[in-house]
């Protein structure tokens, strides 16, 4: 008999992980229940870890809450940024509330990589503001 070699730690990153039903991706605001004060608490993700088991955690940024917060549900533009937590936490322990708002928490100072890698494609460019136009007159004298 031989004796079976020991398991290596491998940790794997990833920018978005299907856990649960759920799709979630980087940016994305979830909910976490302190088992002490029974309150919610809210943060963003900033990366995935999956380790050999293939157990699912992520790092979090938390998101203060301001005076102009709701009590009853989350409103992304009343919350602020708050810390980053050094330690990821297992996908168990997270409720999705909702995909990022336009990238409006994400953190730019991030050790998980949050500016898109290559180009994002598919946006309409168009003129803001007043066009030129044919003036009055114009429109007038070739009318007659």
């Amino acid at each position: 008999p031989i004796k079976a070699p020991e398991s290596v730690s491998t940790i794997i990153t990833a920018e978005s992980i299907f856990y649960k039903g759920v799709y979630y991706q980087i940016g994305d605001v979830v909910s976490v229940v302190d088992e002490q004060d029974g309150k919610i608490y809210y943060a963003q993700i900033r990366g995935f870890i999956q380790d050999q088991y293939c157990e699912k955690s992520a790092a979090l940024t938390w998101l203060i809450p301001t005076q102009a917060s709701p009590k009853d549900c989350f409103d992304p533009a009343s919350y602020i940024i708050g810390p980053e937590e050094d330690l990821p936490r297992k996908m168990e322990y997270l409720e999705f509330v909702c995909h990022a708002p336009s990238e409006y928490f994400k953190s730019r100072s991030s050790p998980f990589p949050t500016v898109p890698t290559r180009p994002e494609k598919g946006y309409i460019w168009t003129h803001v503001g007043p066009t030129p136009a044919i003036s009055i007159k114009e429109t007038v004298t070739n009318n007659l």
